[in-house]
């Protein structure tokens, strides 16, 4: 299989995906494409042609949390389209020293249905494991970053740059830099790692550094009325209540 495009033109989202990787392209404020979760190494390439067909340009590139399948192709990204880089507050603190947490191997084994649920893509699976070893967090070398330093940090409750109607929440747990874009007007939750689909179902991150904070983050989200999930892995989940199709798994 090769990438996957999926437009939602009444969300303003169009989605691109290799095997469980998910990138997307949200139109925002006055001709700004904004980038989320640009996670593989050459997804600049993948974008071009996409970006080209929809109004606007690309002028910020933001994540949702800053392991390296969510940020693996920001710099590059960055690098051609002339974008600034925003990234969550916490994750700017990585960058000045501080030592970020990860999932542990064994955490992270509670995810493997994500392996299956879409299809695989060779350059998917190769550049997941380039963009670990170069950019981001989630090995034993904490945070690796050769891009420019970011504009801006993104704290709860801040309006995204370049797209003014999705409002940052703050969702650790998954790791402690986490955060969501969320969308009132429709309804629309952008919920990176802090929320996976599975099996058509909402999941929220099986791994996790920090049990209280996913607690809290949980029982934030669920108050939400998403009738569109937008996932960082895992197909969207469209309904009109998203949180009636949680597993109990």
């Amino acid at each position: 299989m090769s990438l996957v495009i999926e437009h939602l033109p009444e969300l303003a989202v169009s989605r691109v995906s290799r095997w469980f990787f998910n990138c997307y392209l949200l139109q925002g404020d006055a001709g700004t494409l904004v980038v989320v979760d640009p996670g593989m190494p050459r997804v600049a390439e993948d974008l071009a042609p996409i970006a080209a067909g929809l109004p606007g340009r690309v002028r910020v590139v933001t994540a949702t949390h800053g392991h390296g399948d969510h940020v693996g192709g920001a710099a590059e990204l960055a690098h051609r389209t002339g974008a600034a880089i925003y990234l969550p507050a916490v994750t700017l603190t990585y960058l000045d020293g501080a030592r970020p947490k990860t999932p542990s191997p064994a955490q992270m084994a509670r995810a493997w249905p994500l392996l299956v649920g879409q299809p695989f893509d060779r350059r998917g699976a190769l550049g997941s494991l380039q963009a670990t070893g170069t950019a981001g967090f989630g090995g034993p070398r904490g945070m690796m970053w050769t891009g420019p330093r970011p504009a801006g940090g993104l704290a709860d409750g801040m309006s995204l740059p370049g797209a003014s109607e999705w409002t940052v929440v703050e969702s650790p747990g998954h790791t402690d830099d986490s955060i969501v874009f969320w969308h009132e007007r429709t309804r629309t939750l952008l919920s990176g790692d802090a929320v996976v689909s599975i099996r058509g179902r909402p999941c929220f991150a099986p791994d996790i550094v920090d049990a209280a904070a996913a607690h809290r983050t949980r029982r934030r989200l669920r108050g939400l009325p998403v009738a569109h999930l937008l996932p960082g892995h895992g197909r969207p989940i469209h309904a009109d209540a998203v949180w009636a199709l949680e597993s109990s798994s």
